[in-house]
């Protein structure tokens, strides 16, 4: 058993932390351990993915001996993928280690030593970015070893080989951010960077399949295979393949790359310790008081009520680092689905409207959650001196108003080309983004901002009046845009959409049927 105060002793307290968050600890103060339901959950997910990698190794046929080169650079473009999520879960997790949880300076004043702390917030970081891909791609190995196929047992070196370069690099960004930027300004920057290195490779995708900038990506692609050639530079001998050979289970590489991610994990724990407490302690004193104003305090109370609510709503979100990341991600998927409007594409103009409208859905029922349902101040705004239909109209407007005029940048682009097109899409995404934001007020519960990522949960049913919502208005929008755009208002169309409205008004009615009654 590992001694009190020990480096074993403090990482093992971090695994345990990391496995109650996996299998969903009860924060019930009758009822503590782990949910027995997530357990059997993650249990039943288990058996599925090893049947399912039976499967696939039992219909594949990969040829023996050395990987062809085309095996690797197949095998090289997964492991790219994977290495820029493991930067996503490192830079949120490291985030969290920094400035989340709220315990390093109590265990920098400990007897323990500084460079104890760090190694072990670090191998623990490094378990929070593999264990997931390790969950999902291990059963690649254990069906290969079955079936005779050891070379799959090389994803244990791989990806474990990534994680420690991936969280080390990671936690490197966050504390050079810190010091370069500030600790407000790395929160958001850094869960900024997390939700870019995230949809990198889904960016990457969707531009090379694009027309627009899909032919420039083939013809450099073409430019770059002689490189490819045995004897060039990214020949099959070189450096560049060694992830995907450890994958593929050649014993070399799997060692050198267990070898490359720990001596860079050494050196990052070893080095820059000190880099660490002094990014620790920037965080402990962030929370400062601010100055005071020249000129002393000024109140004004000439704004109204509705203005007073909306500015109050907007600053709350404006400091939501979460949150702000959140919406950067969902405007960076956006990205590709516009470059159709700005070359004038009508063909793809109803996938375009229905991406559109489902994500300021998405988009407006994340912010109801913020504004409504955590609400820090319930009991005070109900107890307030004025009507309480203009503080919900107000705090409805806060909501509504961000996704909108997120939306207007391509729509005011289609404006100049398709007037009714670009009014009809602004319609059914100001309509969406208001029911979106009704469905969450009537069926949420009361909330924590801290929760944010966590807010499905326990709450089934308003997730899912919120999926048939945001997907209810999306194919809504998908028709008309088809019907102004490409067949004409056919019968078929105009009754899809009469079919399309009775449904969405069904599932109104049911959202606000289980509606949450104040106590």
């Amino acid at each position: 058993m590992a001694r009190a105060g020990s480096a074993q002793w403090l990482l093992r307290h971090e695994l345990r932390l990391f496995m109650f968050d996996i299998l969903g600890a009860r924060k019930d103060t009758q009822r503590t351990g782990v949910n027995k339901k997530a357990v059997a959950v993650w249990l039943i997910l288990a058996l599925l993915m090893h049947g399912f990698a039976f499967t696939v190794l039992m219909e594949a046929k990969l040829p023996t001996g050395a990987p062809t080169h085309k095996l690797l650079l197949m095998v090289s473009a997964a492991m790219a993928g994977l290495f820029t999520m493991m930067m996503s879960t490192g830079l949120n997790t490291s985030v969290t280690a920094l400035f989340e949880r709220r315990d390093l300076d109590l265990l920098l004043s400990s007897p323990i030593p500084s460079r104890s702390v760090f190694t072990v917030r670090l191998a623990a970081i490094t378990a929070t970015s593999c264990a997931l891909y390790l969950f999902f791609l291990t059963p690649f190995a254990h069906a290969g070893m079955v079936l005779g196929q050891l070379r799959w047992l090389g994803i244990y070196p791989a990806i474990v080989g990534m994680a420690l370069v991936s969280s080390s690099v990671s936690m490197l960004l966050t504390l050079t951010l810190v010091r370069s930027l500030g600790v407000r300004r790395t929160r958001v920057t850094a869960q900024l960077l997390g939700a870019v290195s995230g949809a990198a490779i889904f960016l990457l995708a969707q531009a090379f399949n694009s027309s627009a900038f899909g032919p420039a990506l083939q013809r450099f692609v073409k430019r770059l295979l002689p490189l490819l050639d045995h004897g060039a530079a990214l020949g099959a001998d070189s450096i560049f393949w060694l992830p995907a050979k450890a994958a593929l289970g050649m014993p070399l590489p799997a060692l050198l790359m267990i070898g490359v991610g720990g001596a860079v994990f050494w050196l990052t724990a070893r080095l820059t310790h000190g880099f660490f407490v002094r990014g620790v302690q920037q965080a402990a004193g962030a929370a400062r008081a601010a100055k005071a104003p020249p000129g002393g305090l000024r109140f004004r109370f000439g704004r109204g009520l509705t203005r007073t609510i909306l500015v109050k709503e907007w600053r709350l979100i404006w400091r939501d680092p979460q949150l702000i990341a959140q919406v950067g991600l969902q405007l960076m998927y956006l990205l590709p689905l516009f470059m159709p409007l700005l070359f004038g594409r009508a063909a793809a103009l109803p996938a375009v409207a229905a991406a559109l409208t489902f994500l300021c859905g998405a988009l407006s029922a994340s912010l109801s959650w913020i504004v409504i349902s955590a609400e820090d101040a319930p009991d005070m705004l109900r107890g307030a001196p004025c009507s309480q239909g203009t503080i919900r109209r107000a705090k409805l407007a806060a909501v509504v108003i961000p996704p909108i005029a997120v939306a207007l940048l391509p729509l005011c682009w289609l404006a100049l080309r398709q007037p009714a097109a670009a009014a009809t899409i602004l319609l059914t995404c100001t309509l969406c983004a208001l029911n979106s934001a009704m469905v969450v007020a009537w069926c949420s519960r009361p909330a924590l901002r801290g929760d944010f990522k966590v807010r499905s949960k326990g709450n089934l049913v308003c997730t899912i009046a919120e999926i048939l919502t945001g997907a209810g208005w999306a194919t809504l929008s998908f028709i008309l845009a088809y019907g102004l755009t490409v067949a004409g208002w056919q019968a078929p169309v105009v009754v899809g959409a009469a079919l399309n409205m009775l449904l969405l008004i069904a599932f109104a009615a049911m959202a606000r049927f289980l509606r949450k009654k104040p106590v």
